[in-house]
C-alpha cells in the first residue's frame, strides 16, 4: 500500500489541529478538577479545625473562594507587600510614612518597629514609634499679682 505524501501531510495537519483544539478544553477540565480539589482540601481543613477561624466562617470563606474560582476571578498572585502598600496609599498623607514603616520596617533612624502576635493567633500587630524632638519649651513662673492696698 502506497501512501501519498500529500495525504500523509494532510493527516498530520488535521491531527495537530485536533490537538490544539482539544487543549483549551483539557486545560479547562484540569482547572476545574484542581478547583474542586482545592475546595475539598479547604473544607477538610475547616472540619478538622486546622484554620485560625471558627468552622462556620471557614466554610463560608471556602465557599466564597470556590465561587470566585468558578468565575475565574480569584487572584492569589498578588504580592502581600504590594497589597499592604496600596492600603497605605489610602491613609491620610501625614500618616503614610508611619503606615509604610509598619509594613517595611523603619525607614528613618528615629523610628523603631515592634511586632507581636501571629496569624494563627488572630493577627500580627506592628507598632512603630517615631521619636521627634521639638524646640525646648521655657516655662516662666507666674509672678503673683501686686496686692492692692487695703
Amino acid at each position: 500500500m502506497k501512501l501519498n505524501l500529500a495525504s500523509l501531510a494532510g493527516l498530520i495537519v488535521v491531527g495537530a489541529a485536533a490537538t490544539y483544539a482539544a487543549s483549551p478544553a483539557h486545560a479547562a477540565d484540569a482547572a476545574a478538577t484542581a478547583a474542586k480539589s482545592t475546595y475539598a482540601k479547604e473544607r477538610a481543613d475547616c472540619d478538622a479545625g486546622r484554620t485560625a477561624e471558627d468552622r462556620a466562617t471557614c466554610l463560608k470563606e471556602a465557599g466564597a473562594a470556590q465561587q470566585e474560582r468558578k468565575r475565574n476571578t480569584l487572584d492569589n498572585n498578588g504580592s502581600t507587600r504590594q497589597n499592604a502598600i496600596e492600603r497605605c496609599n489610602l491613609v491620610a498623607p501625614k500618616d503614610k510614612a508611619d503606615c509604610l514603616a509598619r509594613i517595611e520596617g523603619p525607614s528613618q533612624p528615629n523610628q523603631s518597629t515592634k511586632t507581636s502576635g501571629s496569624v494563627a493567633g488572630g493577627g500580627v500587630i506592628r507598632e512603630t514609634t517615631t521619636t521627634t524632638t521639638g524646640a525646648p519649651v521655657v516655662i516662666v513662673p507666674a509672678t503673683p499679682a501686686a496686692s492692692a492696698p487695703r
